[in-house]
């Protein structure tokens, strides 16, 4: 547990337009439970600073980066933990990972 609220992690939660439960499903609303179920407990730990979704789409100033599979960035959160290994557990408990995927990039502080 981190005594700590300065982030030391951000974790970028991306996806492929189109996959996991769509919008208006009863497995989108089930997703949502869990999505809050986790972000209540890092909070209650310490461990998240804060957390935010994203709208679509973007907009992109200056020479746009590709991403990976054309995929979407649509949430992040603002990790304080001890270590490397502490966000990739965290990581590991997202519920979206089975059609998309979570960037770990620790910050330079």
């Amino acid at each position: 547990m981190s005594t700590t609220s300065t982030p030391s992690h951000i974790l970028i939660h991306r996806h492929l337009p189109g996959t996991g439960p769509q919008e208006g499903s009863t497995e989108l609303e089930a997703e949502m439970g869990v999505w809050e179920r986790v972000d209540r407990e890092l909070r209650r730990t310490g461990q998240l600073v804060s957390g935010w979704a994203l709208s679509s789409p973007s907009t992109t100033v200056g020479t746009p980066a590709e991403l990976p599979s054309s995929e979407t960035i649509f949430a992040v959160h603002a990790l304080a933990v001890a270590s490397d290994a502490e966000a990739e557990s965290i990581a590991a408990r997202m519920p979206h990972l089975e059609y998309g995927s979570t960037e770990i990039r620790k910050l330079m502080v």
